[in-house]
């Protein structure tokens, strides 16, 4: 076969470790890079060494278009695609009634129970968390009548109650449940220069855009942006792929390559924890503050779909074990299964619960930071997220009318927009993915002490962000605006990370914020021919990198054949920060022509076979030397793939939107005109 694409000595893959903003930019940026011929690709060689004085020199000498700024498209949320999106949609309704109930460390029968029942009897048992892997379930502890259960060793039990009807005591009756409330704990007494801080509650919806939370949550929409004067980020955009490149920015400060000594590795997949110390709940628990980080759909874990568990929960009140336990993994395949009770939990709604968690945590004494991160209104094609709308305000209005918002930060958002959705495979769809929701109500405490924050933020709200300065602001907000990461990118006047509370330039590009071209939404990007002999190129050298991001589970996954190249679009590279992507050392220290030549980009959607998969990617071709480049970050899996990897999920999840598992595959098949076999 001729050889259409050089292959160089390149392929290298750079970590950085340093604290400065630049070595954080290289560790993001410089991931493991592939050059591909037609027919084979180059295998990864870690490459250790430091080049971060060399990389400083070398920008500081080559600084081309900075202060572009970014133009983002209009995007109308009630477009022809997305008018019919929530139409006549059902009322989420859920069945039974609670035995129990739990506020703060205290649960008790409740007194409609008891006016029909008598000799209740309840037998506690305590989900004990070890690790995010393991759990156990105490012995349990009886509870007679009215009698007040105190939580102690666990914020989660597993309740059993049993008695008899109060007019017919031939009738028995029994219920089971899991209750969470909060245990009692002691934190580190808040330093008395800081009794004025301030509370943080964030709330996240699981694949909400912007557009897509106007269209579905529009009573949410209008009571925050009109009774409670909210500031919504308009040109907030995402910097990696998922969940967890959404997350890791604004809850560590780093992007998911800080962490990516924890990814799984076959040899190293039970050795390897997330360190808590890294996130932002382990900074603020030594200011005194109580922490807690809520998700209701933890098997999809927004950390351990890529990345090995935490050993010590990473907050003072954590869920996600918990909630693994008592589910059983039921509810999972409950939810797979289109059963009707996949959205609640007993006779409240899912969404309801985390929303009813996360105020109850508000009203404990002390400082408190809390995340949450509500998934299940994301399921069934969004049916839910219009059910909660009504949920959404009732929680924001009971904060307004307490007084929480006084001195609380409340961040209502989505992690990315949707993924897999008929709408995603639009333009608009894809863009919408690519810029989240973002609303911030600042404390009025605040507002009135620093009127100009105020002002910066609603300044800010059409100017290029990023989850970074999310991270930036929480931190301003708390007045730690010394952990804040102020060093600068080499040839700009401005830092990567920077806070809403002050003004950031309108000049900003994706190259000076660190947002790669893949998921940059105020790119340019022009169609290519399907004649263009680039157009099958790409397409090929994209499914060659795809298939080759299998080989370290050896033979488990299939092998997976390009079925066809759907579009692909072409965009010169305008912006000399985004190239850094694609630097390496030596190439550097040889001072490579080729690098001077990083000038064309193009983006292409394929579908692959078995399992019609359908991925989303960003190449770099260099001229000069006739190859392309592309990163895992540059790759997106834009259709759901349920279990086609569950062979390799729990030892390699960052693997599982590429693999489909050989043993699901007939003896034979015949794909275009050929037969293969397993």
């Amino acid at each position: 076969m001729t050889q259409l694409a050089k292959i160089l000595p390149f392929s290298k893959l750079l970590w950085r470790s340093r604290r400065s903003v630049l070595a954080i930019l290289m560790v993001m940026m410089l991931s493991p890079i592939l050059l591909f011929t037609m027919d084979r690709a180059k295998d990864i060689i870690q490459d250790l060494s430091d080049t971060n004085k060399l990389l400083r020199r070398q920008l500081e000498e080559e600084v081309y278009h900075v202060g572009t700024g970014c133009n983002m498209p209009l995007l109308d949320p009630f477009a022809d695609q997305f008018a019919n999106f929530n139409r006549n949609l059902p009322i989420l309704k859920c069945r039974g009634v609670d035995w129990v109930n739990c506020f703060k460390s205290d649960c008790r029968v409740s007194q409609s129970i008891l006016r029909t029942t008598k000799d209740v009897i309840c037998m506690y048992r305590y989900i004990i968390y070890v690790s995010d892997e393991n759990s156990y379930v105490s012995n349990p502890i009886k509870v007679v009548g009215d009698e007040k259960f105190t939580l102690n060793r666990s914020d989660h039990v597993k309740i059993e109650c049993t008695g008899k009807h109060i007019n017919n005591p031939k009738i028995k009756t029994h219920w089971t449940g899991f209750k969470a409330g909060f245990r009692q704990l002691s934190t580190v007494p808040v330093p008395p220069n800081r009794k004025d801080s301030h509370n943080v509650m964030i709330l996240c919806f699981d694949s909400t855009s912007r557009n897509g939370f106007i269209r579905t949550m529009q009573k949410s929409y209008k009571y925050l942006t009109e009774q409670l004067n909210a500031v919504i980020l308009n040109s907030y955009n995402i910097v990696a792929d998922g969940t967890t490149g959404a997350l890791y920015p604004i809850l560590s400060g780093k992007p998911e390559e800080e962490h990516i000594f924890s990814r799984y590795r076959w040899e190293t997949a039970r050795k390897k924890y997330i360190g808590p110390m890294k996130f932002i709940f382990h900074m603020l628990k030594k200011y005194g503050y109580r922490t807690a980080y809520f998700e209701d759909m933890p098997w999809t874990g927004s950390t351990q779909q890529k990345f090995t568990w935490f050993r010590k929960q990473p907050a003072d009140h954590y869920l996600r074990t918990s909630v693994l336990n008592e589910l059983d993994r039921d509810r999972e395949e409950k939810t797979h299964r289109g059963h009707p009770t996949r959205h609640c939990l007993g006779p409240t709604p899912q969404y309801q619960f985390m929303m009813n968690l996360a105020d109850q945590f508000l009203k404990l004494d002390g400082k408190k930071f809390c995340f949450t991160l509500i998934v299940d209104t994301a399921y069934d094609n969004f049916t839910v997220h219009p059910t909660a709308d009504d949920s959404l305000v009732s929680f924001m209005k009971t904060l307004e009318d307490r007084g929480a918002l006084e001195d609380t930060l409340v961040m209502v958002m989505g992690d990315h927009g949707s993924r897999y959705s008929k709408q995603r495979n639009t333009y608009q769809g894809r863009m919408e993915e690519r810029l989240p929701l973002m609303a911030i109500l600042l404390p009025e405490k605040l507002k009135k002490l620093r009127p100009d924050a105020f002002e910066a933020l609603k300044q800010n709200q059409d100017v290029l962000t990023t989850p970074f300065d999310i991270h930036a602001t929480i931190l301003d907000v708390l007045d730690l605006k010394n952990k804040i990461d102020k060093d600068k990118i080499p040839g700009t006047n401005l830092p990567r990370v920077m806070t809403l509370l002050e003004p950031i330039p309108k000049s900003r590009s994706c190259g000076e914020a660190g947002v790669m071209p893949h998921w940059c939404a105020c790119s340019e990007w022009h169609n290519v021919a399907r004649n263009d002999p680039k157009f099958a190129h790409v397409g090929t050298v994209f499914s060659e990198y795809v298939q080759s991001m299998t080989q370290e589970v050896g033979e488990q996954c299939a092998i997976r054949r390009l079925s066809s190249t759907e579009w692909v679009l072409h965009q010169r590279a305008v912006d000399h920060l985004s190239r850094v992507n694609y630097i390496d050392s030596k190439d550097l220290r040889n001072n490579n022509p080729f690098m001077k030549t990083l000038d064309d980009y193009y983006q292409a959607r394929i579908i692959m076979y078995p399992g019609k998969a359908v991925f989303e990617g960003t190449l770099v071709y260099n001229s000069a030397g006739d190859y392309y480049m592309i990163t895992y970050r540059d790759l997106s899996r834009v259709n759901a793939y349920g279990d086609e990897s569950k062979c390799i999920s729990t030892t390699h999840p960052h693997l599982k939107k590429y693999c489909y598992c050989k043993h699901k595959l007939p003896n034979s098949y015949t794909f275009r005109n050929e037969t293969f076999g397993k």
